[in-house]
């Protein structure tokens, strides 16, 4: 007992200073950067979303953006349709998206390896369909629009009423930092013992008892609720409709999984961070050879890709399992 209590405070502390540092961070710079931190930590939420799927269980999902619209038109259609406070809206679109999740874990339980992500894939593409189906209630392609609104007075002291940018960092830095610590916990829990099991050994893990069957299910709706807080706050940037929740954003996240690292909440934060910011990097790189237009606006996809071959064929654990394999070795040198 004492052992899960000291676990959690340590992991509250991880999660308070997160807390702090970015919001310090995000105080210091401007505006066009503050929005740049708010969406990475929005990507953070999604793509802690796969490494939970596929880090701790092993299956594979290509359809985690349809799994963030879900949560995206769940918070808009509850805010502009029944008026709720998006404090309340978000949680909600949790609710929705872990049923949503749920729902598609009861087939993902007799599906694996390629079928699991081409049934995922199948539901990222279908979205424009469902959209355009129902454009009375979703929109159609134009889609519906919603933002974060203005922060409420008791939070004048630290968010300017007129910096919408700073606003938007602050509230997507509360949901990451609850979103950070859950996972951190959930990491270290015994039900993330027997999803390895699950992930390392499916039928030894049945052997020594485990539910394949309810596990996976069970696995989809907490991945899938996580995708909700990322999609509802993906929207409130400004718009909901299917080409804010293309099949590019699930390759997106997808990407900064493998990239940043699968198995790791480290991993996470490292692949948000390339996704967002590194197309500004190259841009800043190449500024100096003036590169036609053509050219720079794809090269940041193609050097992704590049990466992405590199990192499954060299360093498969991403960059977080090689700082880790740094970290033990200086600590080994450090003792000796």
């Amino acid at each position: 007992m004492f052992k899960k209590m000291d676990t959690a405070l340590r992991n509250l502390g991880v999660a308070a200073l997160f807390f702090v540092v970015v919001l310090l961070v995000g105080k210091n710079v401007g505006p066009y950067n503050q929005s740049q931190i708010a969406v990475a930590l929005i990507i953070f939420i999604g793509v802690l979303s796969i490494n939970i799927l596929t880090g701790l269980s092993g299956q594979l999902s290509l359809g985690q953006g349809a799994l963030m619209a879900i949560g995206g038109y769940s918070c808009a259609l509850m805010i502009n349709n029944w008026h709720l406070s998006m404090w309340i809206a978000i949680p909600l679109s949790l609710v929705s998206a872990a049923i949503a999740g749920y729902l598609l874990g009861l087939v993902a339980a007799r599906l694996s390896g390629p079928y699991l992500a081409g049934t995922t894939l199948l539901l990222a593409l279908a979205l424009p369909t469902i959209a355009n189906r129902f454009e009375t209630v979703f929109g159609g392609e134009t889609g519906l629009s919603i933002d974060f609104g203005t922060p409420t007075q008791w939070l004048s002291g630290i968010v300017s009423q007129d910096s919408f940018e700073l606003w938007q960092l602050f509230v997507a830095l509360i949901f990451a930092t609850v979103s950070l610590f859950l996972t951190c916990n959930l990491f270290t829990s015994r039900s993330a013992r027997s999803w390895r099991a699950l992930r390392d050994h499916e039928p030894a893990a049945e052997l020594m008892g485990i539910n394949i069957s309810r596990t996976k299910t069970q696995i989809f709706a907490i991945s899938s609720a996580f995708a909700g807080v990322a999609g509802a706050l993906y929207g409130l940037r400004g718009l909901v409709g299917p080409s804010v929740f293309g099949i590019a954003l699930s390759l997106s996240l997808l990407t900064g999984s493998i990239l940043g690292g699968v198995r790791s909440i480290l991993g996470a934060g490292i692949g948000a961070v390339i996704v967002v910011f590194l197309p500004d990097w190259i841009g800043k790189a190449m500024h100096p050879f003036a590169l036609a237009d053509q050219l720079t606006n794809y090269l940041p996809a193609l050097l992704s890709s590049l990466l992405l071959v590199l990192t499954i064929v060299i360093n498969p654990g991403g960059i977080a399992s090689s700082l880790y394999a740094l970290a033990r070795r200086a600590r080994g040198n450090f003792k000796k």
